[in-house]
């Protein structure tokens, strides 16, 4: 196909990746075959875990237009795609998810198209197919739709009021339309299908829009849909509530869109608040962000989208408790007793309540890994067992956990063992100091029959008599077994955590020297002061759940925390103060406006990442023994933020002062 004369046909295909790998070599192929040949791959992987990154980069070796980029895990796919466009030096724009596919003579239809009508937008004919049997399962834009027109953006907008009539992915746009954009700053919080904001938001600066007869396969399989029931599904909350103002906003508070809007927005928090109330158990650990989201929303929703059955059966929309309870009492009484309990006995909701329903649901997944066959010689040792076959919490949990049931082991006379090799090996970082907690990977057995398994979970510092009670009750009864204990209890630390600490860790010797330079660095005298935000700023792939705050909001906690920095440098003249934290922005900032001293590396998290490489947790243990050896130190817990044990365990390794400082923002 012949394409009419231009300038520059540089088409830049951009494309996030996180874990795509079985799609990788499909997906460049399938640009390897197009018919115009004037394209660049822009792509970026979002921390892919698997083996994404490293097939790009021997494709990006062989052929000088894959241009390859990588950064830390982000959660969605908006923030890769928009850094891909960042780094697009094409003058049009066209995105292609890794796991769809286009026409051979995809981009050469879609560009005639754009040139022909001097588009700044084109969208193809999306085609929806089933991966697992080939099956188109539908087509967009509808029969109805007329795609011979060319449009104005705001009229699609108009159109697109609730839903889309017309298929968006794969459109090829030019590239001063991707005004959005948020790479590297965001200019706003990233929710589950915020592409319904966005693609508006673009077809707002669009004076003209067309449509082609170009295929794009977007290809629907068990990897790309939501079966599990997550906290993500209710972020759509928040993208409704900016549909509603953006209607508002560009169409007035009266207008049809906007009351289609507030129908759709309507409908969905329905939806969500059935599967809220049916899946609460599967939901323990985002309760109050998932509840808050339902309950903002539903402050949003205007009662006139409702029809006169509906006013009745939602409160007229006046009572968020109210209605919560009504859905409660169809779907699951059990939930009323559940949330008078956590209202009105929050610590025993959370030891015999949450804490059990966490420990029954890692015996299920336990079940899983015990499947080796019977063995002859069983060693019979009693083994802390952090090896990824379920959730274990972070670098001072484990430990913690660790020390705890060592200390269980020498009052009942039985081995301990530690057997930690998920997601790295931990001997790589700490080596057996006075007591060798080595087992050899033959020694640990698999069998559920011949092997006793313990779970034990901490929630909250409640239970640690009860978990202590536990450990000497089974340690003993199963002298003659091997012993597997999942556990991250915490009683160690009222029983001389420090000392045990030492007799059973030390650093390795690479550790060892990376310590000694950075305590060269800081010098003798030094401070530390930590925080833990999760993903409070949006910047942390986080295992603990948290929501991003507003933009304003933000500003204000960090502006505070910094607040604190300062008093603390004052009081603390003549040493240096080292911040660590889990927010890169906000060490950032502590560094560049505060003169804070950061030991450099990789911000991570052992309960969540599974990369394998030393460096990627080398900074976790750097930021523990610096806190161990410092003068004083420090954890701040403005709104919001995480009470964080880190700080708390390594002041304790070495007996040092440790304070924690809560402050309020304005």
């Amino acid at each position: 196909m012949s394409i009419p004369a231009e300038e520059h046909t540089l088409i830049s295909v951009v494309t996030p990746v996180y874990n795509g790998e079985h799609f990788v070599q499909k997906a460049y192929n399938c640009l390897t075959r197009q018919t115009h040949t004037d394209w660049e791959w822009v792509v970026v992987d979002d921390g892919s875990t698997d083996y994404s990154f490293a097939l790009l980069s021997e494709i990006a070796k062989k052929d000088s237009r894959v241009r390859l980029f990588s950064q830390r895990p982000s959660g969605s796919a908006k923030q890769p795609r928009d850094h891909a466009v960042a780094e697009a030096k094409g003058l049009f724009i066209l995105p292609l998810d890794i796991d769809d596919r286009l026409d051979d003579d995809y981009l050469a239809v879609m560009l005639n198209r754009m040139l022909e009508t001097q588009a700044d937008i084109v969208y193809p004919k999306m085609v929806f197919v089933n991966l697992d049997n080939g099956q188109v399962t539908s087509v967009l834009p509808t029969e109805d739709f007329d795609t011979s027109q060319v449009y104005t953006g705001r009229e699609l907008v108009k159109d697109t009021a609730p839903e889309w009539r017309i298929g968006c992915n794969g459109g090829l746009y030019r590239h001063n339309i991707w005004v959005n954009s948020s790479w590297p700053e965001k200019h706003e919080p990233i929710w589950m299908n915020s592409d319904e904001v966005d693609e508006r938001l673009y077809l707002l600066q669009a004076q003209r829009v067309a449509f082609s007869q170009a295929c794009y396969f977007y290809q629907n399989h068990q990897a790309s849909i939501t079966s599990t029931i997550s906290p993500k599904l209710f972020h759509t909350q928040k993208t409704n509530i900016q549909l509603i103002d953006l209607a508002a906003r560009e169409f007035g508070s009266g207008s049809t869109e906007y009351q289609r809007m507030q129908r759709k927005a309507f409908c969905d928090w329905r939806w969500k608040m059935s599967l809220y109330v049916r899946n609460h158990r599967q939901l323990d650990f985002a309760d109050a962000e998932i509840h808050q989201n339902l309950a903002t929303c539903f402050k949003k929703l205007d009662k006139q989208v409702l029809t006169g059955g509906e006013r009745i059966q939602f409160a007229n929309l006046c009572s968020f408790p109210l209605v919560l309870a009504l859905f409660c009492l169809r779907y699951s009484p059990a939930l009323l007793v559940e949330k008078a309990m956590q209202r009105l006995c929050p610590n025993f909701y959370g030891d015999k309540v949450i804490r059990r329903r966490t420990e029954q649901k890692m015996r299920e997944q336990l079940e899983a890994s015990y499947t080796e066959k019977e063995r002859k010689d069983v060693t019979p040792v009693v083994v802390s067992m952090f090896c990824g076959n379920t959730e274990s919490g972070g670098l001072v949990d484990r430990l913690r956990g660790a020390v705890s049931l060592y200390q269980a082991c020498r009052e009942t006379n039985r081995d301990f063992r530690l057997f930690f090799n998920h997601p790295f090996l931990l001997e790589d970082y700490l080596e057996p100091a006075v007591y060798d907690w080595r087992i050899k990977p033959g020694e640990i057995c698999f069998n559920r029959e011949q092997v006793r398994r313990i779970v034990a979970q901490s929630v909250t510092g409640h239970e640690n008599h009860e978990h202590l009670a536990l450990f000497n009750k089974e340690l003993s009864r199963h002298q003659g077994h091997q012993v597997h204990v999942y556990s991250n209890a915490a009683f160690c630390y009222d029983k001389d955590f420090g000392h045990d600490f030492g007799q059973l860790f030390k650093p390795s010797k690479k550790l060892a020297e990376h310590l000694e330079a950075i305590r060269g660095e800081i010098g003798r005298s030094y401070v530390t002061v930590s925080a833990r935000f999760c993903n409070l700023l949006d910047d942390f792939n986080e295992e603990v759940y948290s929501e991003p705050l507003p933009y304003d909001e933000r500003d204000k906690l960090i502006s505070g925390c910094l607040q604190q920095i300062g008093t603390l440098k004052e009081k603390h003249k003549g040493q240096t103060v080292v911040v660590c934290s889990d927010s890169i922005t906000f060490l950032r900032k502590a560094q560049t406006e505060m003169g804070a001293y950061i030991i450099p590396g990789t911000v991570s998290h052992i309960g969540n990442d599974k990369v394998h490489d030393y460096g990627y947790y080398e900074k976790t243990f750097l930021d523990f023994f610096t806190i161990a050896h410092a003068n004083h130190v420090y954890l701040l817990r403005g709104p919001g933020m995480h009470n964080s044990g880190f700080p708390y365990a390594a002041a304790l390794t070495e007996g040092r002062p440790y304070d924690i400082i809560n402050f309020q923002t304005d």
